[in-house]
């Protein structure tokens, strides 16, 4: 991720989405995506080049493709609610 914003110029320090957008799309994206991959497979009984056809894209295209807007939004959030490190405070 980069330092500051190319157009603002707002610092980036505070931003940390870390794992989180892989959480989501793996909960979010994954999980449907297998679910229709073994439907595919109880239903339809494909041959394995048809799965190397669909599921193979889907997978892919369902995993890929979020990451970038969640971690944005995940960014978005930490500055929208001033999320920032942990700290001990003491008297």
């Amino acid at each position: 991720m980069a330092d500051r914003c190319g157009v603002c110029g707002l610092d980036y320090s505070y931003a940390d989405p870390a794992d989180g957008p892989a959480v989501f799309v793996q909960l979010f994206a994954c999980v449907p995506g297998v679910v229709f991959i073994l439907m595919l497979q109880v239903i339809a009984d494909p041959p394995w080049w048809v799965h190397l056809l669909v599921s193979v894209p889907v997978l892919a295209l369902s995993t890929v493709l979020p990451l970038r807007p969640l971690k944005g939004w995940l960014v978005a959030s930490q500055f929208f609610y001033r999320a920032r490190e942990g700290r001990i405070v003491r008297d």
